[in-house]
């Protein structure tokens, strides 16, 4: 049978040679630290080798190599093509000082015309390989680095950046609530609503960030917490699926500095409280010891034994890669969740974080065997914010994404692995919202319009085809959705849950390490697949 090819257009752009006609030394200057110094956003799409900056309606978009760019959706001519050095991308200063006039100043460096013999051996970031390096540049003299002065024009108002943060999220179980206390850097704003045991707190005024230093407050009263952005990923939205339906929490401020505490009711009776007619028997003074002894007895909790993992023999003849310039390629591997947040935990196995981890680590080893370069974005259990994932993810520069989850429901016969690609469609928003409108941002719609879902698809179906082929597992499909784990992310990306471990058996077959080496190999020969399947154009 003929296998299947998908046309690949972005992989291999080679970088133009600059004009030849240019005599002149042209003054670069460093794109992200340029935008770092303004306030300005700056996506950097990978396979494109394509910048965006944006300030509010000014934007600029470059391609490296090309001597054209469009700034405000206008073609301009630029003094130069923009260029990678260093892992830095460089571009003429003339063009964002015209269109982000009143800009703060920052150091540029002149650059002589490319040569067409000119290479660059260095290794970088981009995703270039071998004969795809990018053009070298004669290297910076000191005595040459200038500053070019700009002055901020009177009448622009300098935004103050005063919203608060929120820097930490305890809890402490009482005898009849858990306590909440959330304590941010400045005063919020915050409404709340509970209805059928779902509490929501929609926190106004504070930057959507989630706080590195914060306790799970799951267990005894609350069955789950979400922490999610606002509407246009503004404020914080904080739900509690608690334990009890009826009683609503309660709330109080504090100030200096500025604290939330959320008294979350009783999700289930203590032990102590539960209610009795009988007489109290007065125990004899002599006895008073050794009752004492028995109730702490009665009440201790017996440590949960673990399983112990079945014995698994899975063969995984592994697949050859047909084209060698796909050698050394980057996969970028995020093994889910991390730290304090554990993912899906059920009694007796190990907890989701633990199986991404120990997966993912097996995935990098069999990637570098089959030739490839793999970076895991953690390789311990720590905790990871997605706006660190996302920072990591994107500027590694891969050419693929794979993040590692495990499944798990209340519903102890769902079973089988599933793969996931981002969608724009059905994305929920905060009900605050007006009519509910999807109103996406210009760096969110340049990214939906840039980034080859696609090519996220093509390799989800390899993916989910290898693990099904090789395994004794189900499909439970491949699905588009609205994920956060996959959002932004600059190239091809996937999320791939590699069983249930809530099932009956699939939940003791990823407990073993030959299981879950099984998985890795299932998940590079789909990767191999995945090149396998591309058409070079």
């Amino acid at each position: 049978m003929r296998k299947s090819k998908i046309k690949y257009l972005g992989y291999l752009l080679l970088l133009s040679l600059t004009s030849a006609s240019s005599v002149f030394a042209v003054d670069y200057i460093n794109a992200e630290n340029f935008a770092d110094a303004n306030g300005i956003s700056h996506q950097w799409f990978p396979i494109q080798k394509m910048l965006i900056m944006r300030k509010g309606l000014n934007s600029i978009k470059f391609k490296i190599g090309e001597s054209t760019a469009k700034a405000n959706d206008k073609d301009i001519r630029l003094s130069g093509a923009p260029r990678i050095q260093n892992n830095s991308i460089y571009v003429p200063a003339d063009s964002l000082q015209s269109v982000f006039a009143g800009s703060k100043s920052v150091p540029v460096v002149q650059m002589n015309p490319v040569k067409p013999n000119q290479t660059n051996q260095e290794p970088n970031n981009y995703g270039f390989q071998n004969n795809q390096r990018p053009i070298a540049v004669t290297p910076v003299n000191p005595a040459q680095v200038q500053t070019i002065p700009v002055t901020t024009p009177e009448n622009v108002p300098q935004k103050q950046d005063n919203e608060a943060i929120l820097i930490a999220l305890r809890h402490s179980e009482r005898e009849d609530h858990t306590r909440v206390v959330l304590e941010f850097s400045n005063n919020v704003t915050y409404k709340s609503d509970f209805k059928n045991g779902i509490y929501r707190l929609t926190i106004s005024g504070c930057k959507n960030l989630i706080p590195t230093k914060r306790t799970n407050p799951v267990g005894r009263d609350i069955a789950k917490l979400d922490i999610n952005s606002g509407a246009n990923r503004e404020g914080l939205i904080l739900t509690f699926i608690l334990n009890q339906k009826e009683k609503a929490p309660n709330i109080e401020t504090v100030a200096d500095p500025f604290r939330m505490i959320i008294e979350l009711p009783l999700g289930v009776p203590a032990p102590n409280q539960v209610a009795s007619t009988t007489t109290p028997i007065t125990t004899p003074q002599n006895t008073q010891t050794e009752v004492a002894e028995k109730k702490v007895e009665s009440n201790a909790v017996k440590p949960i034994e673990m399983e112990k993992p079945p014995e698994i023999n899975i063969e995984v003849p592994m697949e050859t890669l047909q084209n060698k310039s796909f050698l050394g390629r980057t996969i970028v591997i995020d093994p889910g969740h991390g730290g304090s947040d554990t993912g899906f935990e059920i009694a007796g196995r190990p907890p989701e974080k633990t199986i991404n981890l120990e997966t993912a680590r097996l995935l990098k080893s069999e990637l570098e065997k089959a030739g490839f370069r793999a970076i895991l974005l953690r390789n311990d259990d720590v905790n990871l914010t997605y706006s660190q994932r996302l920072s990591m993810a994107n500027k590694s520069g891969g050419d693929l994404h794979i993040a590692i989850h495990t499944g798990g429901s209340i519903d102890s016969l769902k079973h089988g692995v599933a793969c996931y690609t981002f969608t724009d469609k059905g994305t929920w928003h905060n009900n605050d919202s007006k009519n509910n409108i999807l109103n996406y941002d210009d760096v969110f719609n340049e990214w939906i319009k840039n980034t080859r879902f696609d090519l996220s698809e093509f390799l989800a179906k390899k993916i989910n085809s290898r693990l099904t082929k090789h395994l004794p597992t189900d499909s439970r499909g491949v699905v588009k959705s609205p994920l956060l784990p996959l959002k932004f992310i600059m190239n091809p990306a996937v999320l791939v849950e590699v069983g249930m471990l809530s099932d009956k058996t699939e939940g003791k077959n990823l407990i073993s390490d030959k299981y879950k080496k099984a998985i890795a190999k299932s998940i590079t020969n789909a990767v191999i697949d995945f090149f396998n399947g591309i058409e070079l154009k």
